[in-house]
């Protein structure tokens, strides 16, 4: 199983939060976004993100861009980061995201849902993994 708790569990996918100081309202974090990263918020959002980065990243994953984030929404992209790197199922609990990976034995997975208490659970099912096709017009984005 795989656990983000905090904005510094999401660096190894791609998102590094950087610093609060940046936003004049006290209210967003600035992020540095490797290209890994971008695709992650970029899902969650359902948007293209166009914004340069602040720092350059290191030499084997480049930061491509940068955005300010609000602190909630540390539970959404760590939905969407656990989902993207693999895992079958996320589960939201009050102070973290679990994200249950395929080989994961059944009796963990029990045991840490009776430990954790998840509050909703999450997985890609269909063809469209985020999206859902559109019943009328066929159109999936």
């Amino acid at each position: 199983m795989k656990t983000i708790a905090r904005w510094s569990d999401l660096e190894s996918y791609g998102i590094n939060p950087l610093t609060a100081e940046a936003c004049s309202l006290a209210m967003r974090i600035l992020c540095d976004l490797t290209a890994g990263g971008r695709a992650i918020v970029e899902r969650c959002l359902g948007a293209e993100i166009r914004s340069n980065n602040w720092n350059s990243g290191s030499e084997d994953d480049p930061n491509v861009a940068s955005v300010m984030l609000v602190p909630e929404m540390l539970q959404p992209l760590a939905v969407f980061a656990l989902l993207e790197s693999g895992c079958r199922e996320v589960w939201a609990a009050e102070r973290a995201a679990f994200g249950v990976e395929p080989d994961d034995a059944e009796e963990q997975v029990e045991m840490m849902k009776h430990r954790h208490k998840p509050v909703r659970r999450f997985a890609y099912a269909g063809p469209f993994k985020d999206r859902n096709e559109h019943r009328v017009s066929g159109r999936v984005r």
